[in-house]
């Protein structure tokens, strides 16, 4: 069943660009081979740049997208780092924000969920597709 995945990333956040975001995939075949490993990133600035919002793109229009070549499964891993920390002191008062990841096996949606990002930490996403059942 070899289908072309097709990862997509995005997050209308006003302050996504305090975050660095890098999308990891291996492609497998069906016997666990695994065929490539395909990477995009969106970088914004080096941990402790001094960055202003008004320095960077429109948080809006910030995707990352990534496409395997075709496989029959994938392993993937969706980093969202922050490089500046919010201007709040407290933590608790930060609270988290969206990032909607879609994947899409060939012209199917696959997966399609919004996780919760801490806006101190960032987040790690591990996805294993197509799922087990």
């Amino acid at each position: 069943m070899n289908r072309k995945f097709q990862i997509s990333v995005r997050s209308n956040f006003a302050e996504l660009w305090r975050y660095n975001i890098v999308v990891m995939c291996g492609a497998y075949n069906a016997d666990g081979e695994q065929l490539s490993v395909t990477s995009s990133e969106s970088t914004v600035a080096a941990v402790g740049d001094d960055v202003k919002p008004q320095s960077v793109e429109d948080a809006s229009s910030r995707k990352v997208t990534l496409t395997t070549e075709p496989c029959d499964n994938i392993k993937a891993y969706i980093y969202l780092m922050p490089h500046k920390l919010p201007t709040i002191r407290e933590p608790e008062d930060a609270a988290p924000f969206g990032l909607r990841i879609k994947v899409k096996a060939d012209d199917e949606v696959v997966y399609n969920v919004v996780h919760q990002v801490n806006q101190w930490s960032g987040a790690t996403v591990e996805l294993r597709l197509p799922k087990a059942e």
